[in-house]
């Protein structure tokens, strides 16, 4: 504990003002309650609401890089592929499980680690999966990819690998590898939480009848609102993708509304929106929202220049 504490107290130096007062308290003197006066526990408390904040500061970054990547999917690609080819290219998957179905037979195809590799190998790539998991979350995609191209082979019916490596191929921009790993955790699980990653995959592959399939079967799995916004995201998108701008803002405005407190969520949708109504001409409607999110949060992605390229 004595380590912990020394540790904590040196970075209680670096704690924002506002968690600083919520143990001094605002006003106080330079030199009163000296770091020092703090117990262990109190210097521990403070290290992790640091942490917390850092985390969620990092992930906001991350989300908004993402908010960016999302609208820019369409320019992955020279032309899209004529109808034709495009239905060529759905694939053909089972409909999912529904809540009085047959859910038992699709749990029962998937595995626990010590299934699937053995109890005397579970342990050692528990410890895998663990680094891979640490390297994905510091964003070092490749790393965590190195790690778990091997695991999937031995393990491919273990939920936890096969989402992994889904979520890191996306994020290594291999977007059919990383399809493929999604929809065996479709066929594994019976889920629609990443759906919308999935149909993005198929949007950056230029596959318009698959992200139709997977956005339809995501409507109709009553997701929770974020989700279900994420994929509504990605579908406009590929209307926007295909020239379809005024089909791609009448979707993306289903249900839309600006909300009192904003949640990321609800930031993505906008931002997306603004920019598929700057390209169908609605340029007023483009600046109200580029507005709007200047107003949330002026550093949002590249909100200040698209605003001020409206005016």
């Amino acid at each position: 504990m004595g380590s912990v504490a020394r540790k904590g107290a040196a970075r209680l130096a670096e704690l924002p003002t506002e968690l600083a007062d919520s143990h001094y308290g605002s006003g106080r003197n330079d030199g009163d309650d000296a770091p020092e006066d703090l117990s262990p526990e109190e210097v521990e408390e403070a290290r992790l609401r640091l942490e917390r904040r850092e985390a969620r500061q990092a992930r906001t970054q991350q989300l908004r890089s993402e908010a960016k990547e999302a609208v820019q999917r369409g320019s992955l690609a020279d032309q899209p592929p004529s109808v034709s080819q495009s239905r060529k290219l759905g694939r053909r998957r089972g409909a999912l499980p529904t809540a009085d179905g047959p859910r038992s037979s699709l749990a029962s195809r998937a595995q626990t680690l010590p299934e699937a590799v053995g109890e005397r190998n579970a342990y050692r790539y528990r410890q895998r999966l663990e680094r891979a998991s640490v390297a994905y979350e510091n964003e070092d995609y490749h790393k965590a990819w190195g790690v778990l191209g091997a695991m999937v082979k031995d393990a491919p019916r273990v939920v936890e690998v096969r989402e992994l490596t889904g979520l890191t191929l996306y994020r290594l921009g291999r977007w059919a590898l990383a399809a493929a790993e999604l929809e065996a955790l479709r066929e594994l699980t019976g889920r629609v939480d990443l759906h919308p990653v999935l149909a993005d995959c198929y949007r950056a592959q230029r596959r318009w009848a698959d992200v139709d399939t997977i956005w339809a079967e995501l409507q109709a799995s009553q997701p929770t609102s974020a989700v279900l916004i994420e994929g509504q995201i990605v579908a406009a998108g590929a209307l926007g993708d295909k020239g379809e701008y005024q089909s791609a803002v009448r979707l993306l405005s289903v249900g839309f509304q600006l909300p009192r407190r904003a949640k990321e969520h609800h930031m993505r949708q906008a931002y997306a929106l603004a920019d598929l109504c700057e390209q169908a001409g609605e340029i007023p409607r483009s600046r109200d929202l580029f507005s709007w999110l200047y107003q949330q949060d002026e550093l949002y992605v590249d909100v200040a220049e698209r605003l001020h390229a409206l005016r």
